[in-house]
């Protein structure tokens, strides 16, 4: 096997990986559009989506931990299926203190996941002084370890807010989708536009883009739901 493969395992495993990563974009925009929420094809399209993602999850970790470590991706690898998780395990947990053994192990592993990205990110300052690369280990890191945190936190409720599994479902599966088209889009903007030391922009950009129809989205079910 040639190229940038180590040999023909590592080659399908990266085969995998992308033909999950196309059909998670796919099926999370048919997910997005798919007008009412929870009819048949959004709740297809999400299952297909959420599946997508633990193929990528799973496939990410295999390359990265046998063949080629890399500590920032691991912790995006890790937030992408987090969020995803979090937000498809939000529709089974309506209620309060139906939390399951590995809702808590993937908050605590998303947890320390997310302060050591962000560690990362202030070891290499101080040492290779890449701002770029800080920024996004904070950045990525804070994100994924408070998110954490507040599952946690969650878990630990006696009551729920109303409806809380609606948004807490929108907003990490959009969370969860921005760091699918993240990875997409720095997998091969690199290959057509070359910006120097302000690549990282290409990480945030999603996220900026993203972000504020999440909060247009949450205004209006809030409002729809009658939820102050």
């Amino acid at each position: 096997m040639t190229g940038n493969y180590v040999n023909s395992i590592h080659y399908y495993i990266l085969l995998i990986h992308v033909i999950a990563g196309i059909l998670s974009l796919f099926a999370g925009i048919i997910a997005i559009v798919a007008t009412p929420k929870g009819n048949k094809l959004h709740k297809k399209s999400g299952i297909l989506y959420f599946w997508c993602m633990v193929i990528i999850f799973i496939t990410s970790l295999l390359a990265i931990l046998f063949f080629k470590f890399n500590i920032f991706l691991f912790g995006i690898a890790v937030l992408s299926f987090f969020t995803s998780f979090t937000g498809y395990r939000s529709l089974k947990r309506k209620k309060p203190n139906d939390v399951k053994w590995y809702d808590k192990f993937v908050a605590y592993a998303g947890l320390m996941s997310g302060l050591g990205l962000a560690g990362f990110g202030v070891f290499t300052y101080f040492k290779y002084s890449n701002i770029g690369l800080v920024i996004l280990c904070i950045v990525f890191g804070m994100l994924l370890a408070s998110n954490a945190y507040k599952d946690i936190k969650h878990f630990k409720k006696s009551e729920y807010g109303k409806m809380w599994w609606w948004f807490h479902h929108l907003n990490m599966m959009m969370a969860s989708f921005i760091a699918t088209v993240t990875a997409a889009l720095v997998n091969n903007i690199y290959k057509i536009v070359k910006l120097g030391d302000w690549d990282f922009i290409f990480w945030l950009l999603p996220t900026i883009i993203l972000v504020p129809f999440i909060i247009r989205w949450n205004k209006y079910y809030k409002k729809k739901f009658k939820i102050e």
